[in-house]
């Protein structure tokens, strides 16, 4: 997977389903390493995950209910750990 974002590091919240998924799966095609969080749609974040890294592509995915604060923190810091930094971040959460 090369293109735009060879080499940036993405973060996508609610990545499980709709738009979320689908911008984690573009970035990927551009070239991102993604970190793919969601809350409870497990299945479709793990599909994401697979078909990325099935192309070539690095991800990662983190469940949590970004309604609690502490986890907020610890999905950024975790994203930061796994990818070594973050240059991306989009808040597509409900």
């Amino acid at each position: 997977m090369a293109g735009q974002l060879d080499g940036k590091r993405a973060l996508v919240t609610g990545a499980g389903t709709g738009i979320g998924r689908e911008v984690a799966l573009e970035f990927a095609r551009q070239g991102a390493a993604v970190v793919l969080h969601y809350a409870s749609s497990g299945r479709g974040a793990d599909s994401a995950m697979q078909e990325i890294v099935a192309a070539g592509g690095r991800a990662h995915v983190i469940q949590a209910d970004l309604g609690e604060v502490s986890e907020c923190l610890r999905v950024v810091d975790e994203a930061a750990h796994w990818l070594g930094g973050l240059d991306v971040l989009v808040n597509n959460a409900g």
